[in-house]
């Protein structure tokens, strides 16, 4: 949901809080794509305040992959249908994800780790790392984007669950 622009003098504070994030090494992309969306989306500003008075790293990090999930929740411009879940089907479908995320890391693995990963796709390893840990439903965004970094031609996605 939208939120309304954020005042002038909010703004100033977001691009310093984008050069404290640049004078971290996060991608450059990732700041100017967080800095833009926040300008619109109050919930990312607030993200980044808190990144910003966060002194312990792993805490950061999670900030940061929280700011990545709600930028491309803001960036979704469609509603996407897809087919009815039955709930005693959703053990199965974890056990299809982490065999689909694991398999995928494999081939990351092989083509230089999460770090190169992240400089490819410029998307923040913290969030690369969460996104290879969990068993929720990946997007289809961050899967074509991992997709295109790897020069994968296909991969084999459960459209089903993925979102």
């Amino acid at each position: 949901m939208r939120a309304q622009v954020i005042a002038p003098n909010l703004q100033v504070e977001l691009f310093e809080i984008g050069a404290q994030m640049k004078q971290a090494h996060l991608p450059e992309e990732f700041i100017s794509v967080a800095v833009l969306t926040a300008i619109e989306f109050e919930g990312i500003y607030d993200l980044m305040k808190m990144w910003t008075n966060e002194t312990d790293e792993t805490d950061r990090n999670e900030i940061v992959a929280d700011i990545q999930d709600m930028i491309d929740d803001c960036a979704q411009k469609e509603k996407l249908d897809g087919p009815y879940v039955k709930f005693n089907d959703l053990d199965g479908i974890r056990k299809n994800i982490r065999a689909f995320k694991d398999g995928l890391l494999q081939i990351v693995l092989e083509h230089g780790g999460l770090k190169k990963l992240s400089e490819l796709t410029k998307i923040p390893q913290p969030s690369l790392s969460r996104f290879f840990s969990s068993t929720s439903m990946p997007r289809r965004s961050t899967l074509m984007r991992v997709a295109k970094a790897l020069r994968l031609d296909a991969i084999q996605l459960a459209t089903e669950w993925s979102r």
